[in-house]
């Protein structure tokens, strides 16, 4: 894993990066969106420690459901995430695909 440093404070991701993000969401299905990094954000917990969120962006949606979250959240774009994206999914058999499955085959050809 590459860091860069900012501050002093180790960044996992960079602005304008393309990541897999988890929905986060706790009361929805656990699945990961194609996402991008629009910030990275220095805040400080509870405790007073530098902590890092990321403001992300999940692709394909308003930018009013773009949301700040920690670094668990957020994956590399990597072909091993890829397919932990796709079995997740599957496990979640997420509305949105079924959704879009209904229109694939009900609309004109």
């Amino acid at each position: 894993v590459i860091m860069v440093s900012t501050r002093g404070v180790r960044v996992k991701f960079s602005e304008g990066e393309r990541v897999l993000c988890y929905e986060p969401d706790p009361t929805k299905a656990k699945v990961l969106y194609d996402s991008k990094v629009l910030e990275v954000v220095f805040n400080k917990d509870g405790k007073g420690r530098k902590q890092i969120e990321y403001l992300i962006h999940f692709q394909g949606w308003n930018a009013s459901w773009d949301r700040c979250v920690s670094e668990d959240f957020v994956l590399k774009d990597t072909d091993e995430n890829r397919d932990l994206q796709r079995q997740l999914a599957d496990k979640a058999q997420i509305k949105l695909s079924m959704k879009s499955n209904r229109v694939l085959i009900g609309g004109p050809l």
